[in-house]
């Protein structure tokens, strides 16, 4: 078994490097693809990364009503939690809410103006997903002892929408990328097939098994998927290193950098995707050839 692949990858290389012209097209053809498809990648978990930073960001703040004693808040504190889609809850008392602010605004001299803390209690409330984020506003609003609460709403209703769109419509154009993708590369690995037809007519006279006829060009096809990979990936990785240093630059509090474990996935991804349509354009096109034979 191994000898009979030692065979067909020799054969697979020799009929690339006699291909010449042929070979360099089909894999400059998968490198360019990859490279559109890995750039569509990188910027979508990159945005889908951002939203994500943003959702997180987006906690509800409910205020407790003066008149709250310890006993009232800590019954807030059970229920707020108990309530659906909630995740996490802090409770911020009035005193440490007004040292933060003094200590945010320290450059006002607050003192010398209020003797009194003007802040209430309040409750820090995070959701499960920004689709709950007006459910659990509006419950909060409804309870006894909260006197007010604040969020993002428009924005929430905005970036839960953003989300949506994005997923559904990533998921579309990842799909029309990689059916493209496989017809350009059915076609121009066709095309080195077709220039050697009368290689296969006199391997299927002499008695070669059509398996034997097929595994060389499915080889050929898959080296010429991971040439075309490989070239892809480099040009990305070079690229961009250098584009997100230059948004670190532009925006250095956004979160624009995926973390290493993220980008070499995305990587992975193309190297196993360009192998994969190397061998389907590979088979597709020498298995038309012995039908039409």
């Amino acid at each position: 078994m191994l000898r009979r692949w030692g065979y067909f990858s020799r054969e697979a290389w020799q009929s690339i490097t006699r291909g010449g012209l042929m070979s360099l097209l089909a894999a400059s053809t998968i490198a360019l693809a990859m490279f559109v498809l890995g750039i569509f990648l990188l910027v979508f978990f990159n945005f889908y990364n951002l939203l994500g930073a943003l959702n997180s960001r987006l906690d509800i703040m409910a205020y407790a009503r003066p008149a709250a004693n310890s006993n009232d808040l800590d019954l807030l504190n059970m229920t707020i939690s108990g309530l659906n889609g909630v995740k996490k809850v802090q409770f911020i008392s009035k005193e440490t809410a007004w040292k933060q602010f003094k200590e945010t605004h320290a450059n006002l001299q607050l003192d010398d103006f209020l003797e009194d803390n003007p802040l209430p209690n309040s409750f820090k409330v995070e959701v499960r997903d920004l689709s709950y984020i007006n459910l659990v506003a509006n419950k909060l609003r409804a309870l006894d002892n909260i006197e007010d609460v604040s969020y993002g709403g428009e924005l929430a209703e905005r970036l839960a929408l953003l989300i949506k769109v994005l997923t559904t419509g990533g998921a579309i154009v990842i799909l029309v990328l990689i059916a493209s993708t496989l017809m350009i590369v059915v076609n121009t690995i066709r095309l080195t097939v077709v220039a050697r037809e009368n290689e296969i007519n006199i391997m299927s006279l002499v008695g070669a098994s059509r398996s034997f006829i097929k595994y060389p060009f499915i080889v050929e096809g898959m080296l010429i998927g991971l040439l075309g990979s490989l070239v892809a990936i480099g040009s990305l990785k070079a690229g961009y290193g250098a584009a997100i240093l230059q948004m670190e630059r532009i925006m250095p509090f956004v979160p624009v950098n995926l973390k290493t474990g993220e980008v070499n996935l995305v990587f992975l991804l193309l190297l196993a995707a360009g192998v994969f349509l190397g061998w389907l354009g590979g088979y597709v096109s020498v298995s038309r050839s012995l039908k039409a034979e």
